[in-house]
């Protein structure tokens, strides 16, 4: 953040007898890190409103402008309602949760109810609904395209650049573990939410975790899968994966989950794009019977003995034919230690290293 420069709003809150400080800081040309009024080719006073402070305390009636302004800022951006601008509208659905939204709750909670301010939130929460629902619309016609079962491949990749563009890899503020990628491959898929679980999962099982969007394409452009290919994904989560799998290549595709409310949604979503070679089961990755697959994906779905014991599975498949496992995340570490395994290709999306492996003879 060189060179940028933050002005800060801030006000001391007496919480509980604790003397606190709530700040609340924009920058001057750059949005939290991801140059917003550039990105959106709005002027330096259309959202973000930068109000100077010279260390006194603002006043409400300040802080309510500010409010207001970002706000009117937004409404007044009719490009965000077109559904090429995704990756726009996303930025704004962002600011409106993170820098109205949950900054009025703050404000409020603090300072107690006042109307301009409630007036404000209400207006917010309608927007936010509005631009979700040009979301939905796109996604539902894009969903439609792909179960068509036209091309999918080059259908896809060219969904990927017109929507997403060269924003592929900017962190989501609403979900830092995401990004831009990641959700729009998301609502192309109708992964909208993760199911309750069902079950407790077992010591060495870990919770669920989505592999990167950006990761699975690198994978399948160099797994090179043909129709005679058997992909499994070990620990599937809400489907993801094997999804891709089914869009991008003609091989048939296997998920293996034990939670049951994430092998059901990932099964409806199978069917919604009309994917019949993709499949989902609900069992251990133990006790699954591979013999008939080829490539073996995991995104560190366990660790310590329960993976060993997977892999000492996977070297007994190995033995009666040539196979590939592909291992993204941690449980690389453990992998790379097989001595049945060599590796073959690896990139590391930061922090966590994707690694194919082929099994020796």
């Amino acid at each position: 953040m060189k060179g940028k420069t933050f002005l800060w709003l801030t006000f001391m809150v007496l919480w509980h007898g604790v003397p606190k400080a709530l700040q609340v800081s924009w920058a001057m040309d750059e949005f939290v890190g991801f140059g917003l009024p550039g990105i959106l080719g709005l002027p330096m006073t259309g959202w973000v409103k930068v109000i100077a402070s010279n260390g006194e305390r603002l006043t409400m009636g300040e802080i309510v402008q500010t409010f207001q302004a970002t706000l009117c800022g937004i409404e007044q951006d009719e490009t965000l309602r077109h559904e090429a601008n995704f990756v726009e509208r996303l930025h704004a659905l962002d600011v409106l949760s993170k820098d109205i939204l949950d900054r009025i709750e703050d404000t409020l909670y603090v300072h107690g109810y006042r109307e301009d301010l409630a007036s404000l939130y209400r207006r917010a929460t309608v927007l936010s609904k509005q631009l979700d629902a040009v979301n939905t619309s796109l996604f539902q016609r894009l969903q439609a395209q792909l179960a068509s079962g036209t091309a999918t491949q080059t259908t896809l990749h060219q969904l990927c650049e017109v929507y997403v563009k060269q924003s592929s890899s900017v962190p989501s503020r609403i979900d830092t573990d995401e990004d831009y990628l990641d959700v729009f491959i998301n609502g192309l898929l109708g992964i909208d939410h993760v199911p309750e679980e069902t079950i407790y999962p077992k010591p060495e099982m870990i919770g669920y975790v989505p592999t990167p969007a950006r990761a699975i394409f690198t994978l399948l452009a160099h797994a090179n899968l043909h129709e005679h290919d058997v992909f499994y994904d070990l620990g599937a989560g809400l489907g993801r994966v094997s999804l891709l799998v089914g869009l991008l290549t003609p091989a048939q595709a296997k998920g293996i989950e034990i939670e049951p409310a994430y092998c059901r949604f990932a099964q409806q979503r199978a069917q919604r794009l009309n994917l019949s070679q993709v499949s989902f089961m609900n069992q251990d990755a133990g006790e699954t019977d591979y013999t008939d697959g080829t490539l073996f994906f995991m995104y560190t779905p366990f660790t310590g003995r329960l993976l060993q014991q997977v892999l000492d599975k996977l070297c007994n498949e190995a033995r009666t034919r040539p196979i590939t496992l592909a291992a993204y995340g941690p449980c690389t570490l453990q992998v790379e230690r097989q001595n049945w395994l060599q590796p073959t290709f690896r990139q590391t999306f930061h922090p966590d290293p994707l690694v194919l492996f082929s099994s020796l003879s």
